[in-house]
């Protein structure tokens, strides 16, 4: 189960896990509710944004320092 949590062929772990990050960065989430990515929730903001970062988070094996300072060090932060 863990493993397929974390797989890349479930991004919608890594999807929700990097909104959350992002909305305690920025105070509003990429999708604007983070608790509902479904047919119900809002859609997000900038999807590619979204996707990329949900990917990066995979390929850097889930590091949050990573994600941190790659949120941190953008221009949109800064």
């Amino acid at each position: 189960l863990a493993r397929w949590i974390v797989s890349p062929d479930n991004p919608l772990t890594s999807r929700v896990f990097v909104n959350r990050v992002w909305r305690w960065h920025f105070g509003r989430g990429i999708v604007a509710s983070p608790d509902n990515f479904g047919i119900q929730g809002e859609r997000p903001t900038h999807p590619e944004l979204l996707d990329w970062l949900a990917a990066e988070l995979s390929r850097q094996a889930w590091s949050l320092k990573s994600l941190h300072r790659t949120m941190m060090e953008s221009s949109a932060y800064q």
